[in-house]
């Protein structure tokens, strides 16, 4: 049974494929049509998620769409017969999706589940117990934290909707002076008034007031939320929390609810804007529609570590790098962690093009730009060289998880790179081009895994080299456009930033051949 869910017409349009409840291809539309949060019909991202499977239309058993819109029913149902398919299509509501796409990929058999998105959702409560998920009925939380971080996003002059997390990272700078000011005004619909009592000038660099109203937005809207926490664990107790919504990437809002020491065990959905809620649609679906039970396999969630999107295999590679007459080397399998481990070592900046892409917002090691933990140069390199983008800006370290409780004050594991937690003293000094300005790390943990193969190898090379079990891992991508899907794509970013080399496959790009 092949189950297509999808997500479109807001922003985040994607695709994914449910095959026999087993999650086989998940992307969004954005990769392909390079426009960040691409909100359109996800019709390449469908096309792959066929492909993937060696699949037509004709081998769907049903197409499950989220939404509450009847319009967008209706542009879905339009999209789906004009391009061949007739079966069924079922339609979830936002709300229910959300949830399901937090709970249903989990490793909990039960679950208190957290829904924290913006305009369109809010807040939503609910519980989860095997192939049962249910809202609760709660008004108390009836407004958006979502919506409020967005529009004081936009005051400070960033993009709504977008560039939240730039935000989340900037309030390390500043002094949370206006946090009683904000949580006075969080459960009102206008801010104007409160925004005009802050002593701040938009200007081309960033100065001292948007930091001090970064802070203070993000320690606001963590009091808040760790109200909700609390109201959700005593109306739906469990040692369990799922989470999921923009919100949900929020590291530092993560951090703050482990550290309630509430719920014991959390887990967030990767892909936690609406991409993430056409999983949720399909297992609906499964699930629901169907009525097949939930198995869960260990301590392992469905994910697969995020890497449902497409790959290229060496034969591809080799293709397009002859085509287009770009010298490589060839390397054997094997010996490419010890290469790449050696490179980086040496101070180079390499782009790492390796297995199927991420999921989700988040370079986890499949299209990912690594770089040297070591050294403070590497990190002022890669904010205005590579990526284009603030200096200000901080840098995700990948250690090896048996490492991890060396060099962070880390409470569980971190796969999908979705919490922040202070550097040990003792390390700071040994890795600064992964340490905040606060002196924390958004940390990802590896694990040697049948889809972390290659590149937890090659971070234990690195360690095996230097001493040092963590590598600077940032998105391959440049500011403003998506993470990056194809060869070509991988190739332009390559040769317009000041990356050294280009890992993909068993294949080793450098400008020192050109």
């Amino acid at each position: 049974m092949n189950i297509l869910g999808i997500s479109a017409f807001y922003q985040d349009s994607a695709a994914c494929l449910l095959s026999d409840g087993e999650l086989s291809a998940a992307v969004q539309e954005e990769r392909f049509s390079r426009r960040k949060h691409e909100a359109s019909f996800p019709l390449d991202s469908i096309r792959y998620c066929l492909e993937q499977a060696d699949a037509s239309y004709k081998d769907l058993g049903l197409a499950a769409f989220y939404n509450d819109s009847f319009t967008d029913r209706l542009k879905v149902s339009y999209f789906l017969r004009k391009i061949g398919y007739r079966g069924r299509i079922v339609f979830y509501s936002r709300r229910a999706s959300y949830m399901a796409a937090a709970f249903y990929p989990s490793q909990f058999k039960e679950a208190a589940i957290l829904v924290n998105d913006g305009i369109k959702l809010g807040i939503v409560l609910g519980r989860g117990e095997g192939k049962k998920i249910e809202e609760i009925k709660n008004h108390k939380f009836g407004f958006s934290l979502g919506n409020f971080y967005s529009a004081v996003t936009a005051y400070l002059g960033f993009k709504p909707n977008c560039d939240e997390y730039i935000v989340m990272g900037l309030s390390a700078f500043g002094r949370p002076k206006y946090k009683d000011l904000f949580l006075r005004n969080i459960n009102k619909r206008s801010l104007k008034d409160a925004l005009r009592m802050m002593p701040y000038e938009k200007s081309k660099d960033v100065t001292q007031a948007e930091m001090d109203i970064a802070a203070s937005l993000q320690a606001a809207v963590e009091i808040e939320i760790l109200k909700i926490s609390e109201s959700l664990y005593k109306i739906a107790p469990s040692e369990n929390l799922c989470i999921s919504g923009s919100l949900g990437l929020n590291c530092l809002l993560n951090t703050a609810i482990l550290k309630q020491r509430l719920f014991k065990n959390i887990w967030i959905q990767p892909a936690g804007t609406d991409a993430g809620c056409s999983l949720g649609a399909a297992f609906l679906a499964w699930h629901h529609r169907l009525g097949n039970e939930r198995i869960i396999a260990g301590n392992q969630d469905k994910m697969h570590n995020a890497f449902l999107g497409p790959g290229f295999s060496d034969t591809d590679i080799e293709k397009f790098l002859l085509s287009n007459d770009i010298r490589y080397k060839k390397l054997e399998p094997a010996k490419i962690p010890d290469v790449v481990a050696d490179l980086i070592a040496e101070g180079n900046i390499v782009g790492w093009f390796q297995g199927r892409m991420e999921f989700g917002p988040r370079a986890l090691g499949a299209r990912s730009i690594l770089a040297d933990p070591r050294s403070l140069n590497f990190h002022d390199r890669l904010n205005l060289k590579v990526k284009f983008r603030e200096n200000f800006r901080p840098f995700a370290p990948t250690v090896l998880a048996e490492k991890a409780a060396e060099y962070f004050d880390l409470e569980m594991l971190s796969p999908y790179m979705l919490l922040t937690e202070q550097t040990k003293e003792n390390k700071k000094k040994e890795i600064p081009a992964a340490v905040h300005i606060d002196g924390s790390s958004r940390i990802q943990t590896i694990e040697r895994n049948s889809q972390h193969v290659l590149y937890y190898d090659t971070v234990n090379a690195f360690y095996q080299k230097t001493g040092c079990p963590l590598i600077i891992n940032t998105s391959f991508n440049t500011r403003n456009e998506p993470i990056v899907l194809s060869l070509q794509d991988a190739y332009r970013c390559f040769k317009k930033t000041e990356m050294d080399y280009l890992s993909m496959g068993n294949f080793l790009i450098t400008k020192k051949y050109d």
